[in-house]
Order: C-alpha cells, then sequence, then structure tokens
C-alpha cells in the first residue's frame, strides 16, 4: 500500500511539475512553445481526477486517462521516441508503474481492459521505441494475461501478440526481448487461439533465433516456454525441430558452463523423450552434443559443491545421454 500512495504521489508530482514549468523555456531549445491552453486544461483535469480518484477502479481509469491522452498528443506530434525531458514519458511511465501494482488481482486486471485501458498499452508496444516504456508495458500484458483466460482472450482481440513479436526482433536490448518473451509466455501457454496466432505469425522461428543472444535471463525464459509447450503440447516438438530449437540449445550448451545450461538441458530433455526425430537431430556429428553433455557432467561430478547445488542439470545430462548416446538408444548400425 506504502508504494501504491508512493506512485499516486509520484504521477501527481510530476502534473504539478508541468503546470508549474510549462512558460520555462529550456537550455538550448530555441524554438521551444509555451503550452498550449488544451495542454494546460489537460494536465489540470488529470490532476484533479488523480486528487480525487479513491477506489482502485478509479486509478485505473485515470491512470487510463492519461495513456488516452499521452497517444492522442504523440500521433498529433508524429513521434515514435520520446525525450527524457518529456512530462508524458514521466507520465506514461508513472501510470504503467501504477496499473502494474493494482491489475495484480484478477478483478482489477477485467476491469483495466473493460475500461479500455489495455488497447493503449498494446499501442506503446506498437508505437514507441524508449526501452523503459516497452519493458513497463509489456510487464502490464504479463501480468493482465497471466492464467486469466478472459483478459487472454480480449488480448487476442486487440491483435497483441504480433506487436510482441516485432518488439523481441527489432530492439536490441536484453531486458526488452526478455520481458516480451515474458508477455508472450503468460499469454500462449495454456491457450490455444493465441498458440495458434503465435505459431501463424512465425513466433517459433523467431524466439529460437532469439536464443543466439548471449544473454542468460533471454535464453532461461525462451528454454522454460518451449519445455512448457513441449509438456502440454507434444505435437509442438515436430514444429520446434523444424525451426532448428534442438541445433541451437546444442550449440548454447558448447559455451563455457552457466547457469541457463540447467534450463537449456531440462528444455533439450523434454523434447528429445519420446520423440525419435529430435534424438535423431540430437545426434548430428557437428553438434558435438554428446561431447558437451559429457564435459558439463564431468565438471559437476568432479566439484562437490556444483555436485551438490546442481543435481537437476547432472540429472538432465545423463537423462540425455541415455536417450540418444547409449548403445541402447541406437537401432543396429546406427553408431
Amino acid at each position: 500500500m506504502a508504494d501504491r500512495n508512493r506512485r499516486r504521489i509520484n504521477i501527481e508530482g510530476v502534473l504539478r511539475f508541468a503546470l508549474e514549468h510549462q512558460d520555462i523555456v529550456p537550455a538550448g531549445e530555441s524554438n521551444y512553445q509555451p503550452a498550449s491552453e488544451d495542454r494546460r486544461t489537460w494536465l489540470r483535469a488529470a490532476l484533479e481526477f488523480l486528487s480525487n480518484a479513491e477506489s482502485e477502479i478509479d486509478r485505473l481509469k485515470a491512470c487510463t486517462e492519461i495513456l488516452k491522452k499521452s497517444e492522442i498528443k504523440r500521433n498529433d506530434r508524429n513521434i515514435d521516441v520520446y525525450a527524457d525531458s518529456d512530462d508524458d514519458k514521466k507520465l506514461v511511465s508513472n501510470a504503467l508503474e501504477e496499473i502494474i501494482e493494482i491489475i495484480d488481482q484478477i478483478d482489477n486486471a477485467r476491469d483495466f481492459c473493460t475500461i479500455g485501458g489495455f488497447k493503449y498499452v498494446v499501442n506503446l508496444i506498437k508505437d514507441i521505441k524508449n526501452n523503459d516504456i516497452i519493458i513497463l508495458a509489456c510487464n502490464v500484458i504479463a501480468t493482465v494475461t497471466q492464467n486469466n483466460p478472459s483478459c487472454q482472450e480480449f488480448a487476442i482481440r486487440c491483435d497483441v501478440i504480433q506487436p510482441l513479436l516485432n518488439a523481441l526482433q527489432n530492439f536490441n536490448i536484453p531486458e526488452v526481448k526478455v520481458k516480451c518473451v515474458y508477455a508472450l509466455s503468460s499469454l500462449i501457454r495454456d491457450n490455444t487461439k493465441a498458440l495458434e496466432s503465435f505459431a501463424e505469425n512465425d513466433g517459433f522461428s523467431i524466439i529460437v533465433r532469439c536464443l543466439q543472444v548471449k544473454a542468460p535471463k533471454l535464453r532461461i525464459k525462451i528454454a522454460f516456454l518451449c519445455k512448457a509447450l513441449c509438456t502440454q503440447r507434444p505435437e509442438i516438438k515436430d514444429v520446434l525441430l523444424r525451426v532448428g530449437f534442438v541445433d541451437h540449445l546444442a550449440v548454447v550448451l558448447q559455451d563455457p558452463h552457466n547457469s541457463y545450461h540447467e534450463y537449456v538441458l531440462s528444455a533439450l530433455s523434454v523434447i528429445a523423450d519420446d520423440h525419435s526425430a529430435s534424438i535423431e537431430a540430437c545426434r548430428q556429428p557437428h553438434l558435438e552434443l554428446e561431447k558437451s553433455l559429457r564435459s558439463i557432467k564431468d565438471l559437476i561430478s568432479s566439484n562437490p559443491e556444483l555436485r551438490e547445488a546442481q543435481q537437476e542439470e547432472l540429472h538432465y545430462c545423463e537423462k540425455l545421454l541415455a536417450c540418444c548416446f547409449t548403445d541402447d538408444s541406437f537401432t543396429i548400425g546406427e553408431r
């Protein structure tokens, strides 16, 4: 509650500051124009709305109004990047942060969709190139849709998947990519329509290619998502195999030992489980997967501290070696 009250004060503070400093010309901006009366009017109205809002739904409505007005002005100004000094950037950031704090309750998440706030968050993903804004917007989408079927259906109607995939491809900052995968994962797991839309928009190819980015959190998120999908829907294994999932995971395991290896091994063991085509893919000589597995196994087994801490990782290594590289796993004449 203290954090929420502090967020409320922050938003109101930004509004008050904007109102009080509209006519101060920033240094170096000779073409700066004082605020129009329309801008002053909406700032006053937003401040009054926020000051009077008491319930959580009122706060969501107030934050939605900020997102709506900011979008209108953004379109009028024809911009896709907020300057750090832009009042609207501060307002949007604070509004998104407050929304995240409120929608962690399912009923509030539904209310946020009902009052029209969600579509403005999706439009931020579509239109804005500020890394910090995209990260916050992805957090809102993930929080709204996670384990919430009605909000997932609403998100699908808002066509959120394609903008998230575009952001995942186009932003180079690993944290932005992580948050995009987080939002996608919250939406497509346990939702057939969302998963179909994800597949139709080449989502599997896109996330598998992202494994090339040397960012541990991103690799963990992707491995976790693909493992979950394969566990829920074994037919996904065929799709992942076609887009090179096994090859990419095997290459990742050639890197020096890292925290994400356990998650990669876990995903690989699931896709190879009772799936002969994936087992064959694991045996491709150029991947040197058997060598990687034995190297990781030896590293963990020879270090008492690692052996204690990485029991799951050791288990996955042994499982994959037994599944793909023992004599019993080959038909006669294969080895």
